[in-house]
């Protein structure tokens, strides 16, 4: 992978799994540095909190108000970076999206908030 600028190319890119479906965006990097080698790249991170980190307290703190509302504890997804596949218009993991918990506020929309929309339940639920 040559070439690549973590800011532009990577941070805030579309994931997609192996199965090309969207599970969100990189919202973070963890970088290792080691004794007499150069640094890499060890992980993408994926969540909210993540994200709100990078905005600024403010977004921290309605982050964490949120949470608590809803009374669900914000959790990051680590993933490592032995997983990407291909980093060009998207970053291409080798995983499935299932494995993981990156879809786990959509589900949460979903099971919590489409599904008293009328119409927004699909047809396979009631």
């Amino acid at each position: 992978m040559k070439g690549v600028q973590l800011v532009h190319d990577v941070l805030d890119a579309q994931l997609v799994d192996r199965e090309r479906q969207k599970m969100g965006r990189v919202d973070g990097l963890v970088i290792e540095i080691r004794d007499g080698e150069p640094p890499r790249v060890a992980a993408l991170l994926v969540g909210g909190s993540v994200l709100a980190e990078r905005v600024g307290r403010w977004m921290i703190a309605i982050t964490h108000r949120v949470s608590r509302l809803i009374q669900v504890e914000p959790e990051v997804t680590r993933i490592p970076f032995e997983r990407v596949r291909v980093i060009g218009s998207c970053v291409e993991l080798d995983l499935d999206a299932r494995e993981t918990n990156t879809l786990r506020t959509e589900r949460w929309l979903d099971d919590h908030i489409v599904c008293r929309i009328p119409g927004g339940a699909g047809p396979e639920r009631k």
